[in-house]
């Protein structure tokens, strides 16, 4: 190897390869122990390439203005990119969400609206507790769906009973007039002549009876017409039929509203009519008017908005030849609605349900439930009290849009009321929603004093880094004098061998620190001295070993004692 230490690495390699490549016992040794040392130093060089990295102040500084910009953009874009809100629908309530979905397209930039088709309202709340969807329109009366948050109450639901109008009976044939019997042979024309009518007979008594039958009435004209409203509304209500009659009649549930057999059975149950002493059948409602001119069913059952297409349509499949149909009237609502929360007794004026002819024709008790839209507690409540303000301010647009299938209402905000409301509901329902800046202001302002915290720590770091390097650059240089300590008290030539493997591995150790690190003047000139010490050390030792043993005067074991003091120094 040349005097001094090589300033390319490359070099320096190229002198370990040839020394590695010695055929000799004692470079054998050296050669297995350099193999070693390369394994063991892969931690140390990873460790050597970090500090590297770090030592660069500008590289650091670019790496660090990408991280931090990534950081950012991440935060902005997950604050506003689009939520996506799945609504899970029945059939009867698929009309309501499309609307919803449209108007919140129109309105909201960032939300959006994906329908879950359900089959039933029990359906959509088994889609909500299952996490497939996101909120959903479920009535009161379908699980426990008072336990749900409440963002908006869609609309009252009513029931009806409607009994089909009677066809009308057909009308007999006229009787063909009877033809005039052929008149005998030899009859005399006398005969033939039209008899003459005979004179009207005397109807004394008829006249008497009318004459008493008229002084009757005349003396009783008073009272009967003080009670003749009162007997028409009695005959009316005695020909009416009463839910306690159903039993044994022909029930049809129309689908595709909020009809249900569960539904039947609470108001019949409440009655004492089982549902197995009623005929039940599920009618579409396209087939509802052929199965009441086909008299099919006795009794119609339909649940919906009082104004609503759903009741409209079926009272216009139970009206024939003109004659409205009859209701069914729910005389214990009061009752039912006691024992069972989800329901409220209602009284639904006459012609609610149309006007040509009035239906009802009389003030009708019946049944409401309100039918809710609910979403999960943990959805987000910004994104919930946005979709509320939506809702709210575009109500009257949905309606318009829904021909009285929707009223939409705002839940009741009181500790004690029925229903949960959802927090974001209830932010944008008490003015209380947050912007944009109040979400995440308290972050900015924590980041923004976190953050030079940080720039401290990694500035500290990066130090200490450095503080290492130049603590490992000293002890190998002091490894390199205590190994020249080392050389001169050697007495053997083994010694000597095991003295120079251990230089050898000093000399890689210097080449990998010296590829990640960048070495000044001084400090090439400190190793490359040092290690010059070193090999003169060995080199003289070694020879005054041999001569020792072939029979010379005996070295000194403190020889270039002056010499090593001043590499020390």
């Amino acid at each position: 190897m040349p005097p001094g230490l090589p300033h390319q690495p490359l070099a320096m390699r190229l002198w370990l390869s040839r020394r590695s490549g010695r055929a000799n016992g004692t470079d054998s040794v050296g050669h297995s122990s350099g193999r070693s040392m390369s394994i063991g130093s892969l931690e140390h060089m990873m460790r050597n390439r970090f500090r590297m990295f770090l030592r660069h102040t500008w590289l650091v500084t670019i790496f660090g203005t990408i991280v931090l910009g990534g950081v950012v953009w991440a935060a902005f874009y997950y604050s506003t990119k689009n939520t996506v809100m799945r609504i899970a629908a029945g059939p009867g309530s698929a009309k309501i969400v499309q609307v919803l979905a449209n108007t919140l397209a129109k309105s909201h930039d960032r939300l959006q609206l994906q329908v879950v088709t359900t089959d039933s309202a029990n359906a959509s709340v088994q889609a909500l507790n299952s996490g497939g969807a996101d909120l959903a329109i479920v009535p009161t009366t379908v699980g426990k769906t008072p336990d749900w948050p409440v963002v908006a109450i869609l609309r009252q639901n009513v029931i009806a009973l409607i009994v089909p109008a009677p066809a009308a009976a057909p009308t007999p044939a006229p009787a063909a007039a009877a033809a005039p019997a052929p008149a005998k042979k030899g009859a005399s024309p006398k005969a033939t002549k039209t008899a003459k009518p005979a004179k009207p007979a005397k109807a004394t008594k008829t006249a008497k009876s009318t004459k008493t039958t008229k002084t009757a009435k005349d003396k009783d004209s008073d009272s009967d017409d003080d009670d003749s409203g009162d007997d028409s509304t009695k005959d009316s209500d005695s020909t009416k039929l009463k839910v306690m009659q159903l039993a044994g009649k022909r029930i049809g549930i129309v689908t595709g509203n909020e009809a249900t057999l569960d539904l039947l059975d609470v108001v019949l149950h409440h009655y004492g009519v089982p549902l197995d002493k009623v005929q039940l059948s599920q009618i579409d409602p396209a087939n509802l008017a052929d199965a009441v001119k086909k008299n099919t069913v006795d009794v119609i059952f339909v649940a919906g908005a009082a104004t609503g297409a759903a009741i409209s349509d079926a009272v216009k499949a139970a009206t024939q030849n003109g004659v409205a149909p009859t209701f069914v009237d729910i005389d214990q609502a009061d009752g039912i609605a006691k024992r069972n929360i989800a329901f409220d007794s209602v009284d639904i004026d006459a012609g609610t349900f149309g006007g040509i002819p009035p239906t009802p024709d009389d003030k009708l008790s019946s049944l409401s439930f309100p039918e809710y839209l609910v979403a999960r507690k943990s959805f987000d409540h910004a994104a919930i009290a946005d979709f509320a303000k939506v809702i709210y301010t575009s109500r009257l647009a949905i309606a318009a849009q829904l021909d009285g299938d929707v009223k939409i209402e705002a839940p009741s905000t009181d500790k004690d009321a029925d229903a949960l409301v959802h927090q974001g509901a209830l932010d944008y329902l008490n003015d209380d929603q947050k912007t944009f800046f109040d979400r995440y202001g308290d972050d900015i302002f924590y980041g923004m004093l976190i953050f030079p915290v940080f720039g401290s720590a990694i500035a500290g770091v990066a130090s200490y880094l450095r503080a290492d390097s130049r603590t490992r650059r000293l002890r190998l240089l002091q490894k390199v004098l205590d190994l020249v300590r080392k050389v001169h008290a050697a007495q053997t030539l083994e010694a000597i061998e095991h003295l120079q493997i251990e230089a050898d591995n000093l000399v890689i150790a210097i080449i990998h620190l010296s590829e990640h690190e960048e070495f000044d003047e001084s400090v090439r000139m400190s190793f490359s001295f040092a290690l010059d010490q070193l090999r003169f050390a060995i080199a003289a030792r070694r020879t005054a070993i041999l001569d020792h043993a072939e029979g010379g005067v005996e070295a000194p074991a403190s020889a270039n004692t002056t010499d090593t003091k001043a590499a020390a120094a």
